[in-house]
Order: C-alpha cells, then structure tokens, then sequence
C-alpha cells in the first residue's frame, strides 16, 4: 500500500433522500454530540480533503483511526465518570459516580472500551509512521474533551447516551468511507468494524431503554438500529440497511470534542 496512490472522485453514497435521513440521524441520534462543543474545540471542523493525512486507502485508514482514538478516550472518560472518577489528557478531574463493577453499563463500556482500544491499535499497526496519531501528523497531540467533568450535565443518561451516538455514528461512518478506498484490501475489515459499532450502539440502546435513562428526549424506546430505522416510511432506507455517513459530516459532529 502506497501513499502515492491518488484518491478518485468517489461516486455520491447518499440520494437525496439518503441525505435526509442521514441528516436526521445526525441531528436526532446525534443531539447530545452537537451540544457538548468543548470551549477548546478545533474550529473549523476538520475535513477529510484537508485534515487526514495521506492518499487513497491511507487517507481512508487515517480517518478510520480519527474516529477509533476518539472513541477509544471516549470510553475511557466515560468509565472515569461511571466508576472511581479520574484525570483526562486534558487535565479535566472527572468526579466517579461510583456505580460498581457489575452494573450492566459499566461491565458492557469497559468490554467495548478494550474492543475499540484494539480497533486504534489495529490502524496505527496498519498504518506505522503514516498514522495520523503519531509522529508529527496532524492528531499525534489531540486530546478530547466530552464534558464529562461538568457534575451538573454529565449524568449516567448523558454519559451512556454519548457513547451511543458516537458508535451510531461510526456505523454511518464505515459505510460512507467505502466509496474512497482505491483497493479492496482493508474493505473486508471495515465491514467488519462497522458490524461491531453496529452491534455496540444496539446493546448499549438496549441498557439505555432498560433502564429507562433516556435524556435525549426522543421516543422511548430507542431504536437499537437508529441508521436502518429513521427516515418517511416509503423511503428504501427503511429495508433494514444503513444509511452512510459521508466522512465530512462525520468529522463535523466530532470536531467539537477534539482539541489540538
């Protein structure tokens, strides 16, 4: 795999009503992201044209592995919060919630935590020094800020229900980098990948439903497929497929929570 490879203009991976749906799982399933913006943030957000390092399947990888680092500190922030409290990169203390080991969110985040952990590990070991998160590349020294800290805010509900959106997220995600990839080697593994985020945002939707701790203020129950399950009911993405995420309105909602 080479870096001199040039990316070619990928195909449109959304009709029109595609991009509806699409923008209504940003701005449902999303709503707590879109709120959370860090007073650090990057600003603009980032782009893929602009911001992932590399060309052609290393562009596409780096992106993947923007989006695995984010969720990686995510958890680990997330179960700072849920359990015994901690310190992020940021030097933000999050006070715990002190909820023990065996409550259902904490045993199901930290399983999924070590399973996202592994995703970064695999792209950066794919990727060695052209990976975005080391050397001198563009997010070696990006930290993340969740808001986690804010005692008022960060609620059990709020703190599970960011996980969800950042792994309902990543399943839209996966789906809409397909069309960038310029060969076949790595699409295997991003099916893969987006089968666990998939799967993740499904169980995790079910915690949130069991428990009754939904604070975004949708419909309860959640839907445990968000991106097969929204848009007008005469709609094709209604067949049970998710819908992509094109990467420019990805990194749009996680910008607020990278700080550079």
């Amino acid at each position: 795999m080479s870096d001199q490879i040039q990316t070619p203009t990928p195909a449109p991976v959304q009709s029109a009503s595609g991009a509806l749906v699409a923008g209504a799982a940003l701005a449902g399933g999303a709503l707590l992201f879109a709120n959370a913006k860090s007073a650090h943030a990057v600003s603009p957000a980032l782009t893929f044209s602009d911001a992932i390092f590399g060309t052609g399947d290393i562009k596409v990888l780096n992106y993947a592995l923007s989006l695995e680092a984010l969720e990686t500190d995510l958890y680990v922030q997330a179960l700072q919060r849920l359990t015994t409290g901690g310190t992020n990169a940021l030097g933000k203390t999050i006070t715990g919630l002190n909820l023990s080991e065996s409550n259902a969110a904490v045993k199901y985040l930290r399983d999924f935590g070590k399973i996202e952990a592994a995703h970064k590990a695999f792209f950066e070991g794919a990727l060695g020094s052209k990976a975005i998160t080391k050397g001198s590349n563009a997010l070696a020294n990006a930290k993340f800020d969740f808001g986690f800290d804010d005692n008022n805010k960060a609620t059990l509900a709020y703190v599970i229900e960011q996980v969800r959106n950042a792994e309902a997220i990543g399943v839209g995600a996966y789906i809409g980098a397909i069309p960038f990839f310029v060969t076949t080697t790595y699409l295997g593994t991003a099916a893969a990948i987006q089968g666990t985020e998939a799967r993740h945002t499904a169980t995790i939707t079910a915690i949130i439903n069991q428990l009754g701790i939904n604070a975004s203020g949708q419909p309860s129950p959640l839907p445990v497929a968000p991106l097969a399950t929204l848009g007008h009911p005469t709609s094709k993405e209604l067949s049970g497929i998710d819908v992509a995420i094109e990467p420019n309105a990805v990194l749009t909602k996680v910008s607020p929570f990278i700080v550079l």
